[in-house]
């Protein structure tokens, strides 16, 4: 969708829509996209996570499962006023290009510290059922380097690389409660995507005509099919 200066609204997260189908993406932002149900067990691992990573935050160091951090030379980011800003403040990153015709803007879940103490690494939590497969980055390489992309525009120093912080079940047969989840590091290389291109190539999609059905899509296969099914 639009703001009301005319500048297409674009979040990290959302990046991914347009390299997955432009056609279901050019449908989610021209018209008002459908409303998913609220993914609440989701949203509390991140905040239990987010309490987690500050509890050792404040002595200056990771959790156990993700302890072979330090071995790379990396830091927990210790600013937490700064860092809970980022977190809880939508538009505390924003990056708005008029020129272009876009505001980008979102939260993140983490920041770790190259060994020089100012480099910036963008993190994200992800909590799923099953472990991470080989192809998950692919959902989520536009969304961190555009996290590392909008800390540049704010005058901050970024790293090459970022991380997926993966957490799962450790055994899903088991009937305990008290649910045990294993912790999973996946560094993901940032340095040859091109958010700049690619916000400039989303903007150019979305001013111009839909682009019509996309045949390798299962969403716009099920769409054309109910539509002749109507008919």
């Amino acid at each position: 969708m639009k703001t009301k200066e005319g500048l297409w609204k674009l979040s990290p997260s959302g990046l991914y829509g347009y390299t997955e189908c432009k056609s279901c993406f050019w449908v989610d932002n021209n018209y008002k996209k459908q409303g998913t149900l609220p993914l609440l067990l989701n949203s509390a691992m991140d905040s239990i996570l987010k309490h987690r990573y500050d509890k050792y935050r404040k002595k200056n160091t990771f959790p156990p499962e993700v302890k072979e951090l330090e071995k790379e030379g990396i830091m927990p980011f210790t600013d937490i006023v700064k860092l809970e800003e980022w977190r809880e403040k939508i538009n505390s990153l924003k990056v708005i290009n008029k020129k272009v015709g876009y505001v980008l803007a979102g939260k993140i879940d983490d920041v770790l510290l190259e060994p020089d103490g100012e480099t910036l690494i963008p993190a994200d939590y992800k909590s799923s059922g099953n472990a991470p497969a080989e192809d998950k980055q692919k959902y989520y390489r536009d969304q961190l380097a555009a996290y590392g992309y909008m800390f540049k525009c704010h005058g901050y120093k970024v790293s090459s690389r970022a991380y997926l912080l993966h957490y799962f079940p450790k055994d899903k047969t088991n009937p305990n409660i008290k649910v045990e989840f294993v912790g999973h590091i996946d560094l993901v290389d940032i340095s040859k995507i091109n958010i700049e291109r690619k916000l400039k190539d989303i903007v150019k999609l979305l001013n111009g005509k839909y682009p019509g059905h996309n045949p390798k899509c299962k969403n716009c296969s099920y769409h054309e099919g109910r539509v002749k099914y109507v008919q």
